[in-house]
């Protein structure tokens, strides 16, 4: 029997084509370095603007502060005929630096429960220690404007700024335009004060800010005039914005800010 012959095609062996071990690894790499990247400038740009809204809410605070600390200091009132009913009183307190107590007629940071002040009412400003808590805060407490002189520990207080680190007051003298730390003529009173507010700062790798504004006093300079003439002396009312100093500013619980901050 004859036997068929067998054919055998022998098709072309066609390439096998993939990715190396090396080459992987390579891409990973890059895309790893590519996600870095990405989340790098994304966290960038994240941390810059929460910074940059912490920034413009802090200076909002310290802008209203001062507002109220110019209000109260225009509004402050002086009449010669009882000067120890309007005297202006000034105290230093150990370890919280300035205080200062006057008659004003503003009623900002005037609580509903003490509207029967409204008008005419002697607000004294201080730093005070917060009992609930570690830190301080700017404060302000209110009374009658006929009332006798009280401490501050029997005082009602309230919260101006817990934003507030130290606090210090100059005065300047009617009769020689010149800045006094403490004032103890009962007479009159300054025709300005000078307020030099130190704020917490943004974040722990900041110094504190210190904000400093002089604010005349239209109703203590008619009064301060009065007295001057009746003691025969002239009187120094240079405009106040333009002997305006930086001052250093003790902070709560230690240190001193050298006032390098700016004026409102």
């Amino acid at each position: 029997m004859k036997q068929q012959a067998t054919t055998v095609l022998h098709l072309p062996r066609t390439a096998v084509t993939g990715f190396t071990l090396v080459e992987v690894m390579l891409a990973v790499v890059v895309l790893g370095l590519l996600i870095t990247g990405v989340y790098a400038t994304w966290s960038a740009a994240l941390t810059g603007w929460k910074r940059g809204v912490n920034v413009v809410d802090s200076f909002q605070r310290q802008r209203v502060v001062m507002e109220l600390l110019d209000d109260l200091a225009k509004s402050a009132m002086f009449y010669t005929e009882k000067p120890e009913l309007y005297e202006l009183r000034t105290d230093e307190q150990f370890g919280l630096g300035d205080s200062v107590s006057f008659v004003t007629a503003s009623d900002a940071l005037l609580p509903r429960r003490e509207a029967m002040m409204a008008g005419l009412r002697r607000v004294t400003l201080a730093m005070r220690r917060d009992r609930g808590a570690d830190g301080a805060y700017l404060g302000i407490a209110n009374a009658s404007a006929i009332a006798d002189d009280l401490t501050l520990g029997e005082m009602n207080w309230h919260v101006i700024s817990s934003d507030v680190m130290g606090f210090r007051v100059r005065y300047r003298d009617p009769t020689d335009g010149a800045w006094h730390d403490r004032w103890e003529d009962n007479t009159m009173i300054p025709i300005a004060l000078e307020f030099s507010v130190a704020f917490r700062p943004v974040d722990a790798s900041s110094a504190p800010l210190v904000v400093t504004r002089a604010v005349d006093m239209p109703a203590a300079i008619i009064g301060a005039q009065t007295v001057a003439r009746g003691r025969g002396m002239t009187m120094s009312l240079g405009d106040t914005k333009y002997v305006v100093t930086r001052q250093p500013v003790d902070l709560v619980g230690g240190g001193r800010a050298d006032g390098t901050g700016g004026f409102y």
